[in-house]
């Protein structure tokens, strides 16, 4: 097994992270950036310590392939859900506190100083808050206790109380020491929460846009140890790609549009039948009591790729998608064709078909594909639908396996534009030239560039 394959198997015993999302080229690229060019011995030293998940190699890569991507009050709702559950419910019931927050992972800081400051705007006292901000990334973390942001951190507006908890500072922002005092940052792994147990139970627990990354195993067992740290009136909130594997867990959804937060549900009891009787349907057998249910995947792929096939198949028989080799009507018994691909996808996408081109992604994903071509085309479907928080996790994800993929850099200039990102948008636009330079090489000259510096993507839905 070679360093790449090693060292990727370890990443995913350590923290839960997708081998199969991780790929050859996110571990390659991460090891030549941690590895470097030092002499022989160093280089060797480097290399044993990454192959034991160890010292400052190890730390260095775990901050290379982790995602701390967050910026100030993301998405807006869950912390509007959190200011009502506090004003309504909450303080009433609890008006001495203290009320109890987990943020995991944290990456950079944004999202626990946010609910620092909602809970203030709130009516909490400052001694009734306790927040623990836990992540993985030594660099990040660092970045989140110096407490100083740019204009990339601030993609929405933060409120009345924004020019009072954020002070300005020749480098942007910088939290007050007021709300910075509320958050405890500590290096901590998803897949060990035990250190947060003597402090449970909490009354919300932020866990978003985290699992998307994990190994099905990983989320079913961070799923529950969750469960077991949220008071039994808590909200968790977690990311809107990521809510499926909670409901399937036992987690009742809650009702308040867009903030994707979630409820534990008290068991119910069954009575206890004849010896061998079968249980009741939905009866929990006593060996599996307590356990989270196991399934092949977490986010249905089962029922993904029905609904996929049940699509496709409708678009066939309406003559939308035909084996390329067929030389007789489709109504004639022949050999079964290929099922369709990322390219068919591509096409049915660009005569608009999108529901169809988004089955054929999904089913792909479902079968375990790891293509870049398929997440940035479920990216473009989706920002095309103004589903535009979707559309940047795709994106995402192609860029996490591509780096270099130039359709997603493209499309996430745009939407940094739309957040009135600039820099951002600066950023993916100077990448998006590199990528297109790269991929034309020296057999022939790039393409003229559009008013955003690059030209514009191919596929524009």
């Amino acid at each position: 097994m070679n360093l790449a394959a090693s060292v990727t198997q370890l990443l995913s015993e350590r923290l839960g992270l997708s081998a199969e999302l991780l790929g050859f080229v996110v571990v390659q690229r991460a090891l030549d950036l941690v590895i470097g060019k030092p002499g022989p011995e160093d280089r060797a030293e480097r290399i044993a310590h990454l192959l034991q998940g160890k010292g400052e190699a190890w730390e260095m890569l775990v901050d290379e392939v982790v995602v701390p991507e967050t910026w100030f009050f993301r998405d807006r709702k869950p912390f509007q859900l959190l200011a009502s559950h506090v004003t309504g419910k909450w303080l009433p019931a609890n008006p001495t506190g203290p009320f109890r927050v987990l943020c995991i992972p944290c990456a950079s800081g944004e999202e626990p100083y946010s609910v620092a400051m909602t809970l203030l705007d709130a009516g909490l006292e400052a001694d009734q808050i306790r927040i623990d901000a836990g992540e993985v990334s030594e660099r990040a973390l660092a970045r989140a206790r110096r407490a100083v942001y740019g204009r990339n951190s601030f993609r929405e507006k933060p409120g009345p109380f924004g020019e009072r908890y954020l002070l300005r500072c020749p480098q942007g922002r910088r939290v007050s020491e007021e709300v910075a005092a509320l958050v405890r940052f500590e290096k901590a792994n998803l897949l060990d929460l035990s250190a947060y147990r003597q402090r449970a139970p909490y009354n919300a627990v932020f866990c978003r846009n985290a699992l998307i990354y994990l190994e099905d195993s990983a989320r079913r067992e961070i799923i529950a140890s969750l469960r077991d740290l949220l008071h039994e009136d808590g909200l968790l909130f977690t990311g809107h790609s990521e809510l499926m594997p909670f409901l399937e867990a036992g987690f009742k959804q809650v009702d308040y549009p867009q903030s994707f937060a979630c409820r534990k549900v008290a068991p119910v009891p069954h009575a206890a039948g004849p010896a061998g009787a079968p249980t009741s349907r939905g009866a929990t057998p006593p060996e599996t009591e307590g356990l989270p249910p196991r399934r092949e995947s977490s986010f249905g792929h089962c029922r993904i790729t029905a609904e996929a096939a049940a699509t496709i198949h409708q678009a066939r028989q309406q003559h939308r998608i035909a084996p390329a080799h067929a030389r007789w009507p489709l109504s004639v018994p022949q050999a079964a064709a290929p099922p369709p691909g990322i390219e068919e996808a591509g096409q049915l996408a660009d005569r608009g078909e999108l529901g169809a081109a988004s089955a054929i992604c999904q089913r792909l994903l479902a079968e375990g594909t790891q293509d870049p071509d398929v997440y940035a085309l479920l990216g473009v479907i989706s920002e095309s639908g103004s589903r535009l928080e979707a559309a940047e996790d795709l994106f995402r994800k192609a860029l996490f396996l591509d780096p270099h993929h130039y359709q997603s850099l493209v499309h996430m200039s745009l939407l940094c534009e739309r957040h009135g990102d600039i820099n951002g948008s600066r950023l993916y636009r100077t990448r998006a030239g590199r990528a297109l330079l790269q991929q034309e090489g020296d057999r022939q000259a790039p393409d003229r560039p559009s008013a955003e510096g690059f030209p514009r993507p191919q596929r524009s839905l």
